[in-house]
Order: C-alpha cells, then sequence, then structure tokens
C-alpha cells in the first residue's frame, strides 16, 4: 500500500504546491482522494499515475474538484478503455455530471459516477473497502477510511493435530471450506484459522473540525491524513471557517490511537512555516507527525 501526496495547499495553489489530492496504490487499485486543480500534471512529476480506477470526491468545493476534468480528459486522450469511477456524496451526483459535461463533455470510455451515503462503503473488494464518513465542514462533507480486509492466519499445527494431512484439503480450509479427516471427522474453517487480524487503516479527514466522528473514524488508523490549514496563531479563524489547527489535528491522532500523521491542506499563509506546524501537533501527539508537501509518499 503505497500512499502519495499530490496536493498539499489549502484554499488555493501556489507557485509550489497543488490542492488537495491524496494517490494511494493498493492490491494493483489506483485511486485518487479529491483530485484539485492541475492533479494530472502533478501525478506524473510524483512518480504516480493519471491512469486511475477511480477518484473520491470528500466535498464539492473547487479546490478537491477542479482537477477531475483535466483527469478525465487525459485518460480520453491516451485511449482509455477500461471504466473510470467518480464517487461523490449523494447530494452531488448532478454537480459532479455538471463538472465534467460543462468543462469537456463525458468521454467515449465508461464514466460511472456513483454516490454514497449512509453506512455502505463507497467502494468495495476482496481486498480493502473506502468508508465514508461524516465531517463538519459543509453540506455533503465527508472524509474517507480505506481499511485492509483483516486477514486469518492458517494455523498449520493445529489442523495436523486434528488429523488433516498437507496437501489439497489445507487450500480448501483456507479457502472457507470444511474437509473430512481419514478416520472420518468433520474440521471446519474456523477450527484452523486464527482470529482475524486488523490490516492496514489510512484515514483521509477532508476539510473538518475535530469532533467526535472524526476520531472515532481514525481509531487505530495506521496513517492519518488530517486537513490541518492553519497554526496556533490563527485558531479562531480554524473555527470560524469549519477547519482545524495544526494542534488539534495531533490531538485527533492521539485520542485515536493513530500511528502516524499527515498534516495536509496547509493554508498557503503557512508555506514555509511547516516546522511550526509539526511541532504543534507533537505537543498533543507523540507520533510520528510530518507536514507532508507535494511528492511526499510512503509505505505502508
Amino acid at each position: 500500500m503505497r500512499v502519495t501526496a499530490v496536493g498539499t495547499s489549502g484554499g488555493l495553489p501556489t507557485a509550489t504546491y497543488g490542492t488537495s489530492c491524496v494517490y494511494m496504490e493498493l492490491f494493483g487499485d489506483r485511486i485518487l482522494l479529491d483530485c484539485g486543480e492541475g492533479t494530472q500534471q502533478r501525478l506524473m512529476r510524483y512518480d504516480s499515475s493519471p491512469n486511475v480506477d477511480a477518484i473520491l470526491v470528500s466535498h464539492f468545493y473547487a479546490d478537491h474538484t477542479l482537477g477531475i476534468p483535466g483527469v478525465v480528459q487525459a485518460l480520453e486522450m491516451n485511449d482509455r478503455k477500461r471504466p473510470l469511477r467518480l464517487c461523490v456524496p449523494d447530494g452531488r451526483i448532478q454537480r459532479a455530471n455538471d463538472l465534467v459535461e460543462g468543462a469537456y463533455g463525458h468521454p467515449t470510455y465508461p464514466l460511472k459516477i456513483c454516490g454514497y451515503g449512509g453506512d455502505e462503503p463507497a467502494m468495495s473488494t476482496d481486498n480493502y473497502r473506502i468508508q465514508p464518513f461524516e465531517t463538519e465542514y459543509t453540506e455533503h462533507s465527508h472524509g474517507f477510511v480505506v481499511e485492509e480486509t483483516p486477514k486469518r492466519e492458517f494455523l498449520v499445527g493445529r489442523a495436523q493435530d486434528l488429523g488433516v494431512d498437507p496437501g489439497p484439503k489445507y487450500g480448501k480450509l483456507q479457502n472457507g471450506h470444511s474437509v473430512e479427516t481419514d478416520d472420518g471427522r468433520t474440521v471446519t474453517p474456523n477450527d484452523v484459522l486464527s482470529e482475524p487480524k486488523p490490516g492496514r487503516k489510512v484515514v483521509y479527514t477532508g476539510d473538518t473540525r475535530p469532533i467526535p466522528g472524526v476520531v472515532d473514524a481514525a481509531s487505530d488508523a495506521s496513517l492519518l491524513v488530517y486537513s490541518a490549514m492553519f497554526s496556533d496563531s490563527n485558531a479562531e479563524r480554524a473555527r470560524s471557517t469549519g477547519h482545524s489547527t495544526a494542534a488539534e489535528a495531533g490531538q485527533v491522532a492521539s485520542e485515536s490511537d493513530s500511528d502516524r500523521l499527515w498534516l495536509t491542506h496547509i493554508s498557503p499563509r503557512h508555506e514555509g512555516e511547516e516546522p511550526t506546524l509539526e511541532s504543534e501537533a507533537e505537543a498533543a501527539f507523540d507520533g510520528d507527525v510530518v507536514a507532508v508537501r507535494d511528492g511526499e509518499s510512503t509505505e505502508l
């Protein structure tokens, strides 16, 4: 699982940093969380691919969506054949259609605009699921939990103790099927599989205040990517605009027992002040903190 910060500036792009976008590679899929202006160019610059499988939008403000038409068009010009999935809040499906249609028109390859909401995941595969959660920012505003499917270890010693000989029966048990031993006993998968072990978990907050729902969603995150737009010196502006400070991001990371914290969506007024933001977050959180900037990447 690779996570790359593609756009880390909050509100407006700067000469150095683009607006909101996180790129994820997981189990062969390429996912964008938000898609700010110029995303398709920055993806190529940061050794990532604009040939993505899905784009998930946290909310429909311009600094999170203006890159969508560019990605759609770039894929069209590269002779895209397979579908592209665009996941937006249920209340923003028409706006997503208007954005694509007004900027370029729908492409010749299948573009599937899907709404998400409620308790259902926005995307789900055998290997992972992406679950939206509501945030306190604007109407139809969300973050995303990207979580690996829990794994169960095959207990070879336990299988042998129960009389299951090595061979095809091991595979059947691991695939969820019961088998019969030579002496006629039935062995079920639950007899020889460990308890599920939680997988890796990346939480992307989108824009938000530090509310309990965000803490709950981020519980035990391997990596928390938090929208920390302001320093403590602008705490009142953070409150009045529905954003968070770096210190508040650190508090959420601490309360949620996250392992690592990426501060992103940083106001252009704080460009060059990243060490200050990190220090303010570290005062509340004793894990690894990075005020992440465009092009930085990590493997989980």
